[in-house]
């Protein structure tokens, strides 16, 4: 594939060449102008999270739209954005007491390369990888995580401080799980209750566990029910225990951090009106913060314009390729040419990220800053291409990574966050 380094129009069918000023003001008049959340904006996770934090600045104070969304979490719902005070950390790892490892061995990422690395490591730990011939083979991780919670409560096994008061919801959580058909559970995965009886006995005997799982194999319940089963070992209280889910994209986690969700305020912040406010103030102009149900949304092929942050070239779902030809117009911000670009009316050259200066979100939720190992053969960086679409639509230029920086860890609290915190679920 060839490197874009220039921005180009399609005309009759083929693109030409045109200057950044002119792609920018095309954006726009084009994007510019539409309804409220009639664009969507759409991006994957190989970009810093100043950039991040730009496209969700630029879509919500600029082009008036909260449809904001990743590939990497496309229907996936924002159950994976896990508090940082649940999370081992890297170096807790060293003094865990046991690994139980959920790993994708079809993937090479840096993420899962790490941890494994660690794990081999660490010779005297003992070691559970799951689908091997001698131990358990998952298809289902939510319905083997929810088998294991619902034999766990009901002989009673369950115990420690989420159960006893520190977890909210937990009756009702304990009155559904309770209801459900044990058999479906486990012929979900073609397990036996043995099966069962026996992980769980290594669950609770274990010292300092940790549950590491390769994220993109599990989905929302998965998530959701591997949180639950820490909450009633009690696992994730204790140093160098509980559980860690890897990211996929070199970013992924960057994506929570800054808001690229219609209900997530940059910071991880729910949506509510502290946060709306704070948006506000920050950006000194009105900002869109509507409920979009962006799923539904391209069920309908229900929006007019659509940019599309793509600087590596993840495949994108199908369902927004045809979003993409039906709307009036579209955009995609990518380094290379790649066989969907032809449906898009505007190509932005893009950066890619050995080329920027910013920061990257590691999967404990630990930033690391980004020293360009390539050049940038660009006039404009990605954030001068967004601080400049932005200005033209009526907000500050702000291009300055430091700068980006600053301004965002505004909306970061510190604290644990009780009363968000330690949901049954």
């Amino acid at each position: 594939m060839d490197r874009i380094l220039q921005p180009m129009i399609r005309q009759n069918g083929r693109y030409v060449a045109v200057s950044l000023e002119e792609a920018f003001r095309l954006v726009a008049e084009h994007l510019g102008g539409l309804s409220e959340n009639d664009c969507l904006v759409m991006t994957s996770g190989d970009y810093s999270n100043e950039e991040l934090y730009m496209m969700q600045r630029l879509a919500r104070a600029g082009l008036h739209t909260n449809a904001l969304g990743s590939f990497d979490y496309y229907r996936r719902g924002t159950a994976f954005f896990i508090d940082k005070n649940d999370i081992v950390p890297f170096a807790e790892l060293f003094s865990s007491g046991y690994f139980f490892c959920i790993f994708d061995e079809n993937v090479q990422a840096p993420s899962q390369d790490l941890v494994r690395k660690i794990v081999e490591s660490s010779k005297e730990t003992p070691h559970y990888f799951f689908n091997t011939p001698e131990t358990l083979n998952i298809v289902d991780y939510a319905a083997f995580f929810r088998s294991i919670n619902c034999y766990l409560i009901r002989h009673d096994l369950a115990k420690g401080i989420y159960v006893n008061g520190l977890g909210k919801n937990y009756d009702e959580y304990k009155k559904h799980i309770l209801g459900d058909d044990y058999d479906a559970l486990l012929s979900a995965n073609r397990l036996k209750d043995g099966n069962i009886a026996l992980f769980a006995t290594m669950l609770l005997e274990a010292q300092a566990p940790v549950i590491l799982v390769w994220e993109r194999l599990l989905d929302a319940r998965g998530v959701i029910e591997l949180e639950n089963l820490c909450m009633l070992l009690d696992i994730q209280a204790k140093p160098a225990s509980g559980f860690l889910c890897l990211k996929a994209e070199l970013n992924s986690q960057g994506l929570y951090d800054m808001g690229i969700f219609p209900d997530v305020c940059v910071g991880g912040r729910p949506m509510d009106e502290k946060s709306c406010q704070l948006l506000r103030d920050i950006f000194q102009k009105e900002v869109t913060t509507t409920p979009v149900d962006i799923p539904v949304r391209l069920d309908k092929h229900d929006f007019q314009g659509c940019l599309v942050f793509n600087s590596t070239g993840v495949a994108l779902p199908a369902d927004v390729l045809g979003q993409v030809r039906d709307c009036a117009f579209s955009v995609l911000h990518t380094a290379r040419w790649d066989g969907v670009s032809a449906d898009f009316d505007m190509l932005l050259p893009a950066a890619l990220p050995d080329e920027v200066h910013g920061t990257f979100t590691d999967s404990t939720r630990v930033p690391h800053t980004s020293v360009p190992a390539a050049n940038n053969p660009l006039p404009l960086d990605n954030l001068q291409q967004l601080s400049r679409m932005s200005e033209l639509l009526g907000l500050s230029p702000l291009e300055d990574s430091s700068q980006i920086f600053l301004e965002y860890v505004s909306f970061f609290q510190g604290g644990c966050r009780s009363e968000l915190r330690h949901f049954f679920r």
